[in-house]
């Protein structure tokens, strides 16, 4: 299979795991807060964070793992792939064990109190979060199986255990919800569901991967030196890039109220369906940068990254165009509201961070794919800093509305002058060309859609699903259009239709 194919076919199998997953969401997300109610969803909320946060006791092995992977593939040294994924595997087995001890321990201290937890929610709450440590240690076996798919490029394998494990997991999250287990049963489906995942993805390694994939269970210390640089910086930067993603809905019980977590977490869930387009694609570019890096191969990076950036902004400036204009009627149809009324800059400043964040991720992506994570992490270090230090100022005066721009304000300024300078320069591309052609071109190519979801927006009556929906078809194509028309070349769209006319071709071929 040729390396366009496979590229299309990895993209192809991550969005219909997006499209599933997208599907549960949407599904799930109004059951689960009105059976639980505002109060003990924002429970739910914080407790799905302190399992976040606990995830990152991975110390950033699996992107570490992901890269050697590629470069000891790329240089023919496929017999020390076994060595490698057993002490990836070995790391994690002990990190999902100190996962499920600080779990413990968390729910022993007074965080209940700190985080404001209503009264009559904490014993359920001091229950949640050890069971959710659980959740972090299988997930953490999972991921090392992840490793091996992703090293292979073989996310078509990944992405069709994932949909049959998240398909599981939303019939029995309704049947406990129906029963009426609530918060409980919701993080004990967590905690078999990422079990479930574990051993699924670790079979189907041991029966359709080469025999160089399978791990050989114990600590090489060759294995460790050649990724634990990598690793942990590159565990620090997602501590303090992702954490910080995060922490505001741990900052906001802290600093405002646990009553505003759900409308704000809401909020987050609509405008988080930028990331979920964008990620299928951005997913490739790393295993793709570091292979391109490997190889000494620097006109191919920089093809890797005009490409990357192009083909995320096609599929995220129409969806934050539709968010801007129709997030609110969506949010209000969807979940109600009782449970999302909350300043209507709150989701205008987060869809815009969230569309500069996915625009920043190919440029990270030849960065960590050339190894220079410990650039990024005291980049990030500095993003926290400032992002910090505008949630301090703000938040007092503007409320939730100034926790989102001060995110808003440190993402655009970091990714901006350091990741998307330092990429280019990496790669040999000229900034303001760069800039023009990735960014400027397709912003310019969303301005009609805009202003007719706009005028939409004000001239119809957005009460139903039907006139919404048919608001957010229309500002979509118009958006689309305009994007790819000023995105690409007509040698380039001619190109992807030819390879568009390659894969249709291909599959009748390959089924006689």
């Amino acid at each position: 299979m040729s390396m366009i194919l496979q590229r299309l076919r990895n993209i192809a199998s991550n969005y219909l795991g997006v499209i599933v997953h997208g599907l549960i969401v949407v599904l799930l997300t109004p059951i689960i807060v009105r059976e639980l109610g505002a109060s003990i969803y924002a429970v739910w909320v914080i407790v799905q964070t302190l399992g976040y946060y606990l995830g990152f006791l991975d110390l950033g092995i699996v992107d570490a793992q992901v890269q050697r992977h590629s470069v000891l593939t790329a240089r023919n040294q496929t017999a020390s792939l076994k060595t490698l994924h057993g002490t990836v595997l070995v790391l994690f087995l002990a990190a999902g064990a100190i996962a499920v001890v600080l779990a413990v321990t968390v729910a022993l201290l007074p965080s209940a109190a700190l985080l404001d937890i209503p009264t009559d929610a904490r014993s359920l709450y001091s229950t949640a979060v050890p069971l959710i440590g659980f959740a972090v240690m299988f997930a953490f076996v999972e991921a090392a199986a992840d490793g091996v798919f992703e090293g292979h490029q073989r996310y078509d394998l990944m992405n069709a255990i994932g949909i049959g494990v998240a398909v599981i997991g939303a019939i029995a999250t309704y049947g406990a919800l129906e029963l009426g287990y609530g918060l409980l049963g919701l993080v004990s489906i967590r905690v078999a569901e990422s079990a479930l995942g574990a051993a699924a993805k670790w079979t189907t390694v041991r029966r359709t991967l080469p025999s160089t994939s399978w791990p050989k269970l114990g600590f090489d210390l060759e294995s460790w030196r050649a990724i634990r640089g990598f690793s942990l910086w590159n565990s620090l930067n997602d501590i303090v890039t992702e954490g910080t993603a995060q922490l505001d809905k741990l900052l906001i019980p802290i600093l405002l109220a646990s009553a505003l977590v759900t409308p704000y977490s809401l909020i987050v869930t609509v405008a988080a369906m930028i990331f979920v387009v964008a990620e299928p694609i951005t997913a490739t570019l790393f295993p793709l940068a570091a292979s391109r890096h490997g190889k000494g191969d620097m006109v191919s990076l920089a093809v890797v990254l005009e490409r990357g950036c192009k083909l995320v902004n096609m599929v995220t400036l129409p969806t934050t165009i539709v968010l801007l204009c129709f997030g609110t009627a969506i949010l209000d149809l969807w979940i109600g509201t009782e449970y999302t009324s909350a300043d209507p800059r709150v989701l205008w400043f987060t869809v815009v961070n969230f569309f500069l964040s996915t625009y920043f991720w190919s440029a990270l992506a030849i960065l960590m794919g050339s190894g220079l994570v410990k650039r990024i992490f005291w980049t990030s270090l500095l993003e926290v800093a400032i992002v910090l230090g505008l949630i301090l100022a703000l938040t007092p005066s503007l409320g939730l509305a100034g926790l989102a721009l001060a995110g808003l304000i440190g993402n655009a300024l970091i990714g901006f002058v350091f990741f998307v300078t330092g990429a280019c320069a990496l790669s040999g591309v000229r900034l303001t060309p760069f800039l023009w052609r990735t960014l400027l071109r397709p912003v310019l190519g969303g301005f009609p859609a805009l202003a007719l979801g706009l005028w939409l927006t004000r001239n119809i009556e957005l009460g139903s699903w039907i006139v919404t929906g048919s608001g957010v078809a229309a500002t979509g194509l118009v958006a689309l259009v305009g994007v790819a028309s000023l995105t690409t070349s007509r040698w380039q769209r001619a190109r992807y239709a030819a390879t568009i006319r390659r894969v249709l071709a291909s599959g009748p071929a390959r089924s006689g």
